[in-house]
């Protein structure tokens, strides 16, 4: 397979990073994927005439997706990036909209049914149907969205619009509810947490307008790799699904991983993760190679492509407007840009050309979302280049010692779940508003042929405020349903401004109180912006140009107020909690070293909600002494005479704490910023479950999306892995790849690893896990 002709004279991309100015043996693992040919087929089903006229031939598990289409079944395609899934559904979508029928496609942002309107246009114009083919979001102008209503037959928008735009306002869009054939799901994968849970709420108001309507419409999903795509399909649609599964076409890549630079001999101390990631984003500029960088945080992403200081490698992230992306989308494809340092803002399947190398700084948190993000590469059908650095992080430490499990790992499952308890009422109100709740007795018996019962009648009695029944039928006292919804983070969103009322950008309310607080450096394209003000009346942060030569930390507060609780296994509970954050302040860091310059109070508002938790005392049956002078608490081991002190337990909670959250995204799909953590060396409160230290692991939205019940179920496990990774890091005190985490609201203080480990151990003894291999 050829490479590009920006990596001669090297032969492979491993040979080229060996010989880099500086290079210390910083490889440490190279495997070559070998290309995997493509496998075309002959079709002559229901499809066959659209894709002739299209000049098409399907590879094989395209054709077995429409075989099965073809006999009304509901279908889940779940494959790898960029391997044909789009044409699964856009073949039956212009069938129907040459028949006069119509489709809806949901993708799970803007950006990425902007750019598929593209593709499906250039198909529509060469089947004549092109003026019927309209994106339909917040950016289409009040005359586009006319048009779409009025002569639209596929449109392409996306959970929001859905709730805001097109469900409260269903009687006009009567007619083309009445003639849907086909719902699209596009990146099945990303409806997942919270946003999962709104979108499968959403979707099932959906098909209730349509079968309303008379339409029963047939649904086409398709997902990345993830270890539950069908029954992720169900919980989102509430309808049963068929799978597809295939091993598509790929040019060769290599995967490799790329070590930071080690800064003593040990290799405990390591150069930032932040600078290897700029260092090799500029050697990919000067090389000429197409490059993209993912990140996990925003401002790791600003602060990479600052210190590459390269006007050819820009960030990318959520937060710009829809003008500055495409700005730079369209940079990188034209070579103006060579390199883009993105958050998962593009880790969806957004077409920016051919690339010849995705390099991840950090582990994204899931198997699923590792092989997404590396998918970017090799679109042009040449060789590419997959490489990942491992940042000082938990899950990092762990895959960084085993680095075939990245290749051989099974992905982990997406959790939405409709029946959330917060959650549900709200949509059930605004489901109520859309068309009346019919009760049993008024409803049609379900069966193949017919639609199944009004999803949204449940134990109303229980949703608050209360449904008011009438003539059989539940309907809503509230007149704005729709609107108390947040769909996508926390809270109303925020406005950022420069000093001339200038719009930068967007935050909501959490990002705003952690990122844009008075007196917070804020990144914005690689320049610096100091905080004037943040009002949370006006939902307005207006910033000023800064020449700082730091950013900031926020610090925090959280408490934990337990509702009620479950015991999942023998002394682990679950149940629903209040959990109160407040920002109290926050470090300024020196740009480059990250020296800690100073640290300033703050009094922010407090941010209170409803969450579930897990929730376990650590110390239940292990015998702590009040001190023992002289002694080395740590001296012996579990369980033969060993003794905690209680001088110690507030710090090994708190490490192990961090350890536990750290490792939990290797047992359920939950990004690290969607949970959060916090121990009590004794709870303040009565709890069923017991008395002294506990150490809490929460869902960190509103409602929980079953994160913390599915950690639960998978303790022993969970509980093990912890003890591993405490036992095997190098370092004696604590590192990041351990204990120390980036969201620790009080600075990583108060933190010991060595009693962290005494307690992993006798909980694993506690449940049986056996010792590590």
């Amino acid at each position: 397979m050829a490479i590009p002709k920006e990596l001669l004279p090297y032969q492979t991309y491993a040979e080229w990073l060996r010989n880099i100015e500086g290079y210390a043996g910083q490889l440490a693992f190279v495997r070559e994927l070998p290309a995997r040919p493509p496998q075309k087929t002959t079709y002559n089903g229901l499809f066959s005439g659209v894709l002739m006229a299209l000049g098409l031939q399907p590879f094989s598990f395209q054709a077995e997706a429409f075989d099965q289409m073809a006999q009304g079944q509901h279908i889940v395609l779940a494959t790898s990036t960029a391997s044909g899934k789009s044409l699964v559904f856009q073949v039956p979508v212009l069938k129907a909209a040459l028949e006069g029928g119509t489709s809806l496609l949901i993708y799970p942002t803007k950006a990425l049914a902007h750019d598929q309107l593209v593709r499906l246009r250039q198909m529509g114009r060469l089947l004549e149907i092109e003026e019927h083919i309209y994106t339909y979001d917040g950016d289409t102008p009040e005359a586009q969205r006319q048009k779409a209503r009025q002569q639209g037959r596929a449109l392409l928008t996306n959970p929001d619009m859905l709730h805001f735009g097109l469900l409260p306002r269903h009687a006009d869009w009567a007619e083309f509810l009445s003639k849907l054939r086909y719902l699209v799901l596009d990146e099945l994968h990303a409806y997942r947490g919270v946003f999962g849970t709104h979108t499968a709420l959403i979707l099932q108001r959906l098909l209730r307008l349509a079968w309303h309507y008379g339409a029963i419409p047939q649904v086409i999903a398709a997902s990345a790799t993830i270890a539950n795509p069908a029954e992720h399909a169900q919980s989102l649609t509430g309808l049963q699904f068929s799978l597809l599964t295939a091993n598509p076409s790929r040019a060769e890549r290599e995967f490799a991983v790329w070590v930071p630079r080690a800064l003593d001999k040990e290799g405990k101390h390591r150069r930032s993760p932040n600078l290897e990631a700029a260092l090799l984003a500029r050697h990919a500029a000067e090389q000429g190679l197409r490059t993209l960088i993912f990140t996990n945080a925003r401002r790791t992403a600003e602060l990479v492509a600052r210190y590459a200081a390269d006007e050819r490698v820009r960030p990318y992230r959520a937060g710009y407007t829809a003008k500055e992306r495409r700005k730079l989308e369209q940079a990188l494809q034209e070579g103006e840009v060579r390199v883009l340092v993105s958050t998962s803002a593009l880790e969806l399947g957004v077409d920016i050309g051919g690339l010849d190398a995705v390099i991840l700084l950090g582990y994204p948190g899931s198997v699923s979302s590792f092989w997404q993000r590396a998918g970017r590469a090799g679109r042009a059908g040449r060789r590419s280049l997959v490489l990942w650095i491992p940042r000082e992080d938990p899950m990092d430490a762990f895959f960084e010692e085993h680095p075939e499990l990245l290749l051989s790992s099974a992905p982990e499952s997406a959790i939405a779940d409709p029946e959330n308890p917060v959650l549900f009422p709200l949509h059930a109100h605004c489901a109520a508003r859309e068309l009346p709740i019919a009760l049993p007795d008024v409803q049609t018996a379900s069966s193949p042929d017919t639609p199944p019962l009004d999803p949204f009648y449940k134990p109303w009695q229980n949703i608050q405020p209360p449904l008011v029944e009438r003539y059989k039928r539940l309907y809503t006292p509230l007149r704005q349903p729709h609107q108390a919804l947040v769909l996508r983070g926390f809270g109303r969103s925020f406005s950022l401004r420069d000093n001339t009322g200038k719009l930068l950008g967007t935050l909501d309310e959490r990002q705003a109180y952690w990122e844009a607080h008075p007196g917070a450096v804020y990144l914005h394209q690689g320049e610096s912006y100091l905080v004037r003000n943040l009002d949370p009346e006006q939902r307005e942060i207006v910033l000023l140009p800064g020449l700082e030569d730091y950013y900031t930390q926020p610090r925090a507060e959280t408490e934990i107020e337990v509702l009620q609780g479950e015991e999942i296994l023998n002394g682990i509970w679950v149940g629903p909690v209040v959990l109160r954050e407040r920002v109290t302040g926050y470090v300024k860091k020196r740009f480059v070293s990250e020296a800690v310059l100073e640290e300033v109070a703050l009094l922010m508002p407090e941010l209170t909600f409803q969450t579930e938790a897990v929730w376990f005392h650590p110390c239940a049956g292990l015998e702590v002494l009040p001190a023992l002078e002289g002694m080395n608490a740590i001296e012996a081991r579990w369980p033969d005479q060993t003794f905690l002190t209680e001088a110690l337990v507030p710090s090994a909670i708190h490490a192990l704490e961090h350890t536990l959250i750290g490792l939990l995204p290797l047992f359920v799909l939950a990004e690290r910023q969607d949970i959060g953590g916090v121990s009590y060396p004794f709870y303040p409160r009565p709890l069923a479950s017991g008395s002294g230290p506990t150490i809490f692991i929460y869902d960190g939205y509103p409602g929980g999306v079953g994160y913390a019940r599915a950690a639960a179920r998978q303790f022993p496990r969970w509980i093990m892995a912890a003890r591993d990774l405490l036992q095997r890091c190098p370092c004696e005190a604590g590192c990041p790849r351990c204990i120390l985490s980036p969201k620790c609201g009080n600075g990583n203080q108060f933190l010991d690893k060595q009693a962290a480990l005494l307690l992993a151990e006798a909980l694993c003894t506690r449940y049986q896990t056996g010792k590590p291999n």
